[in-house]
């Protein structure tokens, strides 16, 4: 792990998914995801501090696990492998104690997962 990962205060899965939705329609693509945010792709830049409104389809063995909360965009730039889209991460200022569980343990299988391969 780099110092960078060590300080956050969680873990980030080590896999994307589809099925992320906001009030614009921008978000197309999660990179990662932990209890304190998102890293996800856009079309479009957005600008600092931009609040949302998010449900995110979590997958898992059962189905997915729809997750609503709020946020807010911490950072914006432009994704250096895809030309025209734009890395976003968004930090949470509304999760559910639930919805904060239910990305916890995601976060804990992908984990798990990944290190298993």
């Amino acid at each position: 792990m780099t110092g960078k990962a060590e300080g956050r205060r969680y873990p980030r899965s080590a896999t994307g998914f589809k099925g992320i939705k906001v009030a614009s329609g921008i978000l197309n693509h999660v990179d990662n995801i932990s209890c304190s945010g998102i890293l996800c792709h856009t079309l479009e830049s957005l600008p600092i501090m931009t609040k949302m409104s998010i449900d995110l389809d979590l997958p898992g063995p059962a189905g997915h696990t729809p997750i609503n909360c709020e946020g807010i965009v911490v950072r914006c730039e432009p994704d250096a492998r895809n030309e025209g889209q734009f890395k976003v991460a968004i930090l949470y200022t509304r999760l559910s104690d639930d919805h904060h569980h239910a990305v916890k343990e995601y976060v804990e299988n992908d984990l798990a997962r990944a290190s298993a391969d």
